[in-house]
């Protein structure tokens, strides 16, 4: 099949939203689709690198549509980006009206920017467009703002304001009507579309790990307590949580370590609340590292943490699980469907406030940490939950359900 990818960010050896542009365009290829990739300018050095590295993505026909006066810098985002993303959908849609006619695409697939709030104009070309996954639907619920600052309380709620109206939004709903299917992470973000648009969404979430994990990666040692979490110092991310909980663990259990991993506007923050506690000394800050050190430290941790109050996906869980560590979450956006009774914990928010829940996710570690056999259940489950999330696979699902959907709506 003739595939014309929108993929804003796509770059190699990158997480988020530049990883899945990545690995979904190059995985199209694998899989024997003909693509044609839109890819943000600021990326044209790191993939040509790659290619030359892997003379296979050679075969994948690779544009850089430009924002005219606006110049970009190799592997940096531009300033105000939602700005620029949105010039560029612009660029984007003048450079594949060409390419179509040139090429007669079978279909054209927006990837990235993953967001609802994402717009794309494909949809004009008059051929079948695919939408996603796209996530953004998630929310954090108002009983737990009250451990966020002034700020982030501001901008939840006018992320709520955001999102009730992505319905009438003028950018974004034009492609989402013109859209055959729409990929979306989780039930939150279906459920934001109108009753007409909802019919055409299918849940799918694209996390998924580059390659099988190897089946004997499990790490669990008798006897330690160390406890990790990785990705960015964000108000919503709920590091806060964590933190507090751990605040309470360490008064039971006298060895417990937690590394926290990433940087962030939070990061201040969280250091004076680690001194609030008492529990500085048992607490390492670690500035974001290349994978090949995380997994390092996935693979002397016990326990991973993830009490994001709206994530869509969260890589970090999977990568987490490859490498046999159990995961507590919070039962809010897209971990809680990764997260299941085999592989780890999902702690309830409903009506709880932050101390609560901190609280409650404090319990649960404890528990893991006193049940030595409950732990190593946990740590091949993890294991076995990350052999069904392989690129390879997931991206092959998606397509076979993508371009059934296709057909049958032609």
């Amino acid at each position: 099949m003739k595939l014309l990818l929108s993929a804003y960010a796509c770059a190699p050896n990158r997480g988020s939203d530049h990883g899945v542009g990545w690995s979904w365009t190059t995985e199209a290829h694998r899989l024997g689709h003909e693509v044609w990739a839109l890819v943000s300018p600021a990326h044209h050095d790191s993939i040509t690198s790659a290619c030359h590295d892997n003379p296979e993505l050679s075969g994948i026909h690779w544009i850089f549509p430009e924002v005219r006066g606006w110049p970009l810098k190799p592997a940096i985002e531009p300033r105000w980006e939602r700005t620029y993303n949105l010039l560029w959908q612009r660029a984007a849609l003048r450079h594949a009206r060409g390419l179509h006619r040139q090429v007669g695409f079978d279909a054209v697939h927006h990837i990235t920017w993953g967001g609802i709030r994402a717009p794309t104009f494909l949809g004009s070309l008059g051929i079948p467009l695919i939408i996603g996954p796209i996530g953004g639907g998630e929310t954090s619920p108002v009983s737990l703002r009250d451990g966020l600052g002034t700020r982030g309380r501001l901008v939840e709620r006018i992320r709520d304001l955001s999102t009730a109206t992505i319905s009438i939004n003028p950018l974004v709903r034009p492609g989402h009507k013109a859209a055959k299917t729409i990929f979306a992470h989780t039930a939150d973000t279906k459920n934001l579309f109108s009753a007409p648009l909802r019919d055409k969404v299918v849940i799918f979430t694209p996390v998924s790990l580059s390659k099988r994990p190897p089946a004997d990666t499990v790490h669990i040692r008798p006897g330690t307590a160390r406890l990790l979490y990785a990705g960015r110092l964000l108000y919503w991310k709920g590091v806060h949580i964590a933190l507090r909980a751990f605040a309470e663990v360490a008064s039971r259990v006298p060895d417990a370590h937690f590394t926290i991993v990433g940087d962030g506007p939070e990061r201040s923050r969280l250091e004076a609340d680690a001194s609030r506690y008492g529990v500085q000394g048992k607490v390492d800050f670690i500035s974001r590292m290349p994978q090949d050190k995380l997994f390092e430290l996935y693979g002397n941790h016990t326990i991973f943490l993830f009490p994001s109050l709206h994530d869509a996906g969260g890589m970090v869980v999977m990568e987490a699980m490859a490498h046999g560590m159990p995961v507590i979450c919070l039962d809010l956006g897209g971990p809680r469907e990764l997260v299941t009774p085999d592989c780890g914990v999902v702690v309830e928010t409903k009506d709880h406030n932050t101390a609560e829940v901190a609280a409650a996710m404090a319990g649960q570690i404890c528990r893991l940490l006193e049940t030595p056999t409950e732990l190593a259940r946990l740590s091949a489950g993890a294991l076995a939950r990350a052999h069904e999330f392989v690129v390879t696979d997931r991206v092959r699902e998606f397509y076979g359900i993508a371009l059934k959907s296709v057909v049958k709506n032609d």
